[in-house]
């Protein structure tokens, strides 16, 4: 009765010895296969991605403080169950850190490729040569809103200023060289079936940081 353990924790032993490598490198491709997967179920796609992009380092917690509004005019656009907004921090500071700020400017060259991202507040610096991404204002706010705003080529407000309004006041982003520009729907999202949604409620989101009152 005791032969029969004994032979088998042998067997084991023998097995561990020559297939030791095979196990552990077997149980790595495992866990790490779990821990994707897990990590594939808990991530959450947001509704709408928020651009930043100035010289001047910005904070998510500057949004945080206007966004239950911003979940509110946002709604679950992607039918997960849940709103999200995620919030790209594009700080471009070329003099005194140029590899990291030329990182910087290459995420938002590529922003504009992103379908998620609606909506930029901008600096009037980085909106010069980026004219043509962005959508005509005139249809969403009034002229006297649009007084002091960044114009395309054709000569239509593009960006509004932010400057003296009571929501960007709360956000900390009421400066002179900040602006709030809707992206114009790029040919490679026009068949996305979202975007003109997403595109809707980021209009709302613009309107209510420039007409809103805090």
């Amino acid at each position: 009765m005791t032969e029969k353990p004994k032979g088998f924790i042998k067997k084991l032993d023998n097995f561990w010895y020559h297939y030791k490598i095979v196990v552990l490198i077997a149980l790595f491709f495992i866990c790490s296969g779990l821990f994707l997967l897990g990590d594939f179920f808990r991530k959450q796609d947001p509704d709408l991605v928020f651009g930043y992009v100035s010289e001047t380092y910005g904070d998510e917690s500057q949004f945080a403080r206007v966004e239950p509004e911003l979940f509110r005019i946002m709604g679950d656009i992607n039918g997960d169950g849940k709103t999200k907004i995620n919030y790209r921090l594009m700080v471009i500071r070329g003099n005194d850190m140029y590899s990291y700020g030329l990182n910087q400017e290459e995420h938002f060259n590529h922003s504009f490729l992103d379908k998620d991202v609606r909506l930029y507040i901008i600096e009037d610096k980085f909106f010069e040569g980026k004219q043509a991404y962005f959508e005509p204002l005139t249809d969403i706010l009034p002229p006297k809103m649009l007084e002091g705003g960044l114009k395309n080529e054709n000569g239509e407000i593009c960006a509004a200023p932010l400057l003296g309004r009571p929501v960007a006041e709360k956000m900390d982003f009421s400066r002179p060289e900040l602006y709030i520009a809707l992206k114009r729907t790029m040919d490679t999202e026009k068949h996305d079936g979202l975007v003109p949604v997403k595109k809707e409620k980021a209009e709302a989101i613009l309107k209510y940081i420039i007409e809103g009152n805090e």
